[in-house]
């Protein structure tokens, strides 16, 4: 059975996740239900920095914090 909850936000703040939802052809409710479905999925940070310390210390391999950044740089690049 599906609950109705309440949440309070400012003017802005409304208007913009409006807009966002009417981009995508969805209602606002749709569109808050999409985004908290798709945040309760996603790990937080600090879960991702320990999988990928896990990762680092299988393969042995150290990265400074200069090429992690240039890594993560050429990513948005592509």
């Amino acid at each position: 059975m599906a609950r109705k909850i309440s949440v309070y936000v400012d003017e802005d703040l409304h208007r913009a996740l409006k807009a966002a939802a009417s981009l995508q052809g969805l209602s606002l409710s749709e569109f808050v239900l999409r985004a908290a479905r798709l945040t309760l999925r996603n790990p937080g940070r600090m879960a991702v920095a320990a999988r990928m310390d896990s990762i680092r210390s299988q393969i042995g391999a150290e990265f400074s914090t200069d090429e992690i950044r240039a890594t993560r740089e050429e990513g948005r690049c592509s």
